[in-house]
């Protein structure tokens, strides 16, 4: 039997970052991650004291997966967990593909906003943890990079449609696709959809103008 081509993007094995407060906790992953063969770089990162900063440092890595450890306070008090991380993480960064880890998982899947993101570091309690794990992670990001992809691709079409034959669905279709792109690689940046739309519709409304326009130039020259 064939053994599964591994994921890969653009050429280059995916970069993943993963979040914990314990040391060694951070070690095991890495070697683990390094032995699964599947991942480019792999980001170490303690948590730090506020979620802001937190937040901007994952943000200016070139990462295509972020896993973290659900509860941060074990080695210091903090005023977030791994699962407000996430959350607050997708709030900028739409559908990206974000694991948690936990020795506490009952905890985890309690507050947790989706049960499928929650793993457990017992091995022999779950058999998603280890290599399974890193499989998964990899797995995601080919079908969130290939969901973009495709996003992309729709979009590149229905703007090479001429603005005579553009209808109504394609705009629509257009905006949407816009605003899912932007989402997804930072809704701290993209441009509201009603702003989007309010912009399409003057275009709209300056082309019938002018076509109106033109059209009672030519009715006052006879033709």
């Amino acid at each position: 039997m064939n053994e599964p081509e591994e994921p890969s993007l653009n050429g280059r094995r995916p970069n993943i970052a993963y979040i914990d407060e314990k040391d060694d906790e951070l070690a095991n992953f890495y070697t683990d991650a390094y032995d699964s063969d599947l991942f480019g770089k792999i980001y170490l990162l303690k948590p730090l004291q506020n979620i802001e900063e937190m937040l901007k440092h994952i943000l200016s890595l070139d990462i295509d997966a972020l896993i973290t450890d659900f509860n941060l306070t074990e080695a210091a008090p903090l005023e977030y967990s791994g699962e407000q991380i996430v959350e607050r993480f997708l709030g900028i960064r739409a559908d990206f593909p974000c694991f948690i880890r936990t020795s506490f998982e009952q905890d985890a899947l309690s507050s947790s906003a989706d049960v499928n993101r929650v793993y457990s570091k017992d091995i022999n309690a779950d058999a998603h943890s280890g290599r399974s794990l890193f499989e998964r992670v990899a797995q995601q990001i080919q079908k969130h990079q290939d969901l973009v992809k495709s996003w992309e691709e729709e979009l590149v079409q229905l703007v090479a449609i001429p603005v005579d034959e553009r209808q109504a669905r394609h705009v629509s279709r257009l905006i949407e696709l816009d605003h899912k792109l932007e989402a997804s690689l930072g809704a701290d940046a993209q441009v509201p959809i009603e702003v989007k739309k309010d912009v399409f519709r003057k275009r709209n409304e300056l082309l019938h103008a002018t076509e109106n326009l033109i059209a009672d130039m030519k009715r006052a020259l006879g033709e």
